[in-house]
């Protein structure tokens, strides 16, 4: 069997929010389950804020492609004084009979705005 894929000619499905100081810069890497005709999208996220820390959002869609965020808040957040205190990105999701398990990458302090650093 041969697949051909094909870029979405509305990418991308979903933008940085400027209403939301979390998530006004970025948004990006999800991790997405479907279940019983619903998509379910947990994102990365960032602000423009200086320390640059990273959260998790969540979107829901029925087609897959036009997505709904489903609050202005994140769902996930570094913790105050945990090891992943500085930032939590790159979500991945399965689902084991009734429970889902979710994996992410952390870091222990945030990065900074990294992209204006000297190199």
């Amino acid at each position: 069997m041969i697949m051909k894929l094909k870029k979405y000619k509305n990418n991308p499905i979903l933008k940085p929010n400027p209403n939301n100081d979390w998530e006004n810069l970025v948004v990006c890497n999800p991790g997405v389950w479907y279940e019983d005709g619903v998509f379910y999208m947990l994102y990365r996220a960032a602000g423009d804020d200086e320390k640059h820390i990273i959260h998790l959002g969540l979107a829901i869609s029925t087609d897959g492609f036009t997505f709904k965020r489903e609050s202005d808040k994140p769902v996930f957040s570094p913790s105050h004084d945990g090891p992943d205190s500085g930032c939590v990105e790159d979500p991945r999701i399965v689902k084991f009979d009734d429970d889902f398990y979710v994996t992410y990458a952390f870091r222990p302090f945030p990065p900074g705005q990294y992209w204006k650093f000297a190199h």
